[in-house]
């Protein structure tokens, strides 16, 4: 299994900016890799008339894109939501949470919480499926970040009493870029969806869809929630989207 993360927004800006940071994976049996990439590559050549464009969720999730149907952009979106994200050997895993502002950035021995969280959700995927070995693909920001990241995500793996418990998580994470990797592009459209979700006040149940824009985030959502999971692993309850408490700090 290959487990692809991308995170929408900066939790390390300031809140005013991002004021809802997700943190997305999407796992794919290996099995369903070449089929589901060869889709991706085939919406975009027939489509966009571009099979190399990076697709990312800023271009895609807003209401530009989304109120007009008709438009390419639109049409890609549907299709890469329905026949990619909804793909049977597709799983999705997600951590929503607001911005403290007092987040920092990780260093050789701590891994963000962010992180961590989503190493369980990953963990939860492969034990459903029963999935011996996962490798886990990061997408890339400067070197000296994904070093310390790499370096925290292993001593996480081996030194913490959580990390004993992620048996099917591969300690050797992969940092790749998003251009290239049409896991990284899928993960990133699904972290947009999650994250504009909550940005829209989604998630309260007293808000009312008004526009096209709303029913097809609250759709996309829906298709999301489904392909997730919960379940326990040791005693903990893991939900596979998660939105923990307003003090959450990374």
């Amino acid at each position: 299994m290959l487990a692809f993360i991308d995170v929408s927004g900066d939790p390390y800006g300031p809140p005013d900016k991002s004021p809802w940071i997700a943190i997305n994976t999407i796992c794919i049996r290996k099995r369903s890799i070449y089929d589901i990439t060869a889709t991706l590559y085939g919406l975009k050549k027939d489509i966009l008339a571009n099979e190399y464009i990076e697709m990312k969720s800023t271009d895609l999730i807003n209401k530009s894109t989304l109120n007009h149907s008709h438009l390419d952009k639109a049409k890609f979106l549907q299709a890469v939501v329905e026949r990619c994200l909804n793909h049977a050997d597709c799983k999705h895993a997600s951590v929503v949470f607001r911005n403290s502002g007092v987040n920092q950035k990780s260093d050789d021995n701590r891994l963000p919480k962010h992180y961590i969280d989503s190493l369980w959700r990953i963990e939860s995927v492969a034990r459903e499926w029963r999935t011996k070995d996962v490798l886990v693909i990061i997408d890339n920001n400067a070197r000296k970040t994904d070093k310390h990241l790499a370096f925290a995500f292993n001593n996480y793996i081996y030194r913490s009493t959580g990390g004993d418990s992620l048996t099917h998580i591969l300690p050797v994470p992969l940092f790749a870029d998003s251009e290239t990797t049409a896991g990284l592009q899928l993960a990133d459209i699904s972290a947009g969806i999650m994250r504009n979700y909550y940005l829209n006040s989604l998630n309260m149940e007293e808000t009312k869809s008004s526009s096209v824009f709303l029913e097809k985030l609250r759709e996309y959502y829906n298709i999301l929630k489904d392909r997730s999971i919960d379940r326990r692993i040791v005693s903990f309850s893991v939900n596979g989207i998660f939105s923990p408490p307003a003090k959450y700090i990374v």
